[in-house]
């Protein structure tokens, strides 16, 4: 994002930063997915002390999905803003 003679923040190149931000958000959240269907597997199986250390182990991923979301939402808002300010008529 560039400044521009207004003060505004030029967003055109953020739609890249949206996408790959989702695309992340996606992936942590699969991962996350994946470790708690194995902690289930595990539980089911009867092996119950693996699956509760199995099931803490997604927190990161989802701390980071959750970050992540939050990034995407403030581009989205700073966009809105942008095209607010630079609306015809004002």
């Amino acid at each position: 994002m560039s400044e521009t003679t207004a003060g505004l923040t030029d967003t055109s190149e953020a739609g890249l930063s949206v996408t790959a931000a989702q695309a992340a958000i996606s992936a942590r959240l699969t991962e996350a997915s994946a470790l708690a269907k194995a902690a289930l597997v595990c539980a089911h199986a009867g092996y119950e002390r693996e699956a509760v250390r199995i099931v803490l182990d997604p927190d990161v991923p989802l701390s980071e999905a959750q970050t992540l979301h939050g990034a995407s939402c403030l581009i989205g808002r700073i966009n809105r803003k942008a095209v607010e300010a630079t609306a015809p008529g004002d």
